[in-house]
């Protein structure tokens, strides 16, 4: 019986279309939720190659466009106006301080303030004891006003390198995107068989475009936390993998399953874990297809008494039989 409905799933199979490949991808606006692609079959591998291709490419590309001279010279000029800024703020705060008797410099990012006598040296803590009262009171008097003018002063700058920040982002941006749009459209030209759900990838494929500009500072090495950084990076490439779960590049006709141990994830198909922090983890890349999904639109063979021996398979086909959905746990 099985070698006679194996032959004749085998002649039906063969007159039938190749179904498409099943991927998933990532869902930018709700991780949680994974996306499912059709496209045409052998173009699931080929998206997969081209999107591995296509992190390699940015992460060479981006540094060097980056360090070009077109980048340089925007950004020296972005710097050098909120600089002129930021020192007329400071020669007006350093001149109220000096007309205070107060020297102020930085020091680690800091503004620092000390007091000085009238030759100009600066006061211990002892000699500032043993001034008089009245000298004491003014003096603290005079440190109050130049604590609220220091408290000015940043709250005029940090708006300033704010803008600083967003322009130099803003020119990234600018310098990265035709590159990257380039190399996005020549990953949807290379796919030249009509693609089932391309309402999806071409949304996919502007999610990345756009992700890609969000983060494009992690592509540029730092002088700080270069660790943190290179972790950050490969959490965002990572949402850029293709996960082929139901490949059918080479076949001629539809697929022809026979599963000889139905248990319930090689029939239903699984979800894959791993432990961070012992907290279980997982994403779009580790859903896995079962033998159901990967006879999809062709024929699965299954013996009845493997599947009536557990209770649990044979609820679950059942379930699946009469609403023709599948369901991973």
């Amino acid at each position: 019986r099985s070698s006679m409905l194996r032959q004749m799933m085998h002649h039906v199979a063969a007159t039938r279309p190749v179904p498409p490949d099943l991927c998933y991808i990532n869902n930018f606006d709700e991780p949680e939720h994974p996306r499912a692609l059709r496209m045409s079959a052998g173009q699931g591998r080929e998206l997969r190659q081209r999107m591995v291709q296509l992190a390699k490419t940015l992460q060479t590309e981006i540094p060097k466009r980056l360090a070009g001279q077109d980048f340089k010279a925007e950004s020296e000029h972005i710097e050098k106006a909120y600089k002129q800024e930021e020192d007329r703020a400071y020669a007006e705060l350093d001149a109220f301080a000096e007309a205070r008797s107060f020297t102020l410099f930085k020091e680690s990012g800091h503004l620092v303030f000390t007091l000085r006598d009238a030759k100009g040296h600066a006061l211990t803590e002892t000699e500032a004891l043993g001034l008089s009262k009245e000298r004491r009171v003014a003096i603290d008097q005079a440190e109050d006003e130049l604590r609220a003018e220091i408290a000015r002063f940043l709250d005029k700058t940090r708006p300033l390198e704010r803008v600083k920040n967003e322009g130099l982002a803003a020119l990234r941006r600018q310098i990265i995107k035709p590159m990257l749009e380039r190399e996005v459209q020549e990953i949807h030209n290379a796919l030249k068989k009509p693609i089932a759900d391309e309402a999806t990838l071409n949304d996919y494929l502007s999610h990345v475009v756009q992700d890609v500009l969000e983060h494009v500072e992690l592509f540029q090495a730092g002088d700080e936390e270069e660790a943190i950084r290179i972790e950050a990076l490969t959490a965002v490439l990572a949402r850029y993998r293709i996960n082929v779960v139901v490949d059918n590049h080479g076949l001629s006709g539809a697929p022809v399953i026979v599963e000889d141990n139905p248990v319930f994830r090689a029939l239903f198909g699984s979800i894959e874990y791993q432990s961070a922090e012992d907290v279980l983890m997982t994403d779009f890349s580790r859903i896995r297809a079962g033998s159901l999904l990967k006879a999809h639109g062709g024929f699965l063979m299954l013996h009845v008494r493997d599947l009536l021996s557990d209770e649990v398979v044979w609820e679950k086909l059942s379930r699946f039989l009469r609403s023709g959905r599948l369901q991973i746990e």
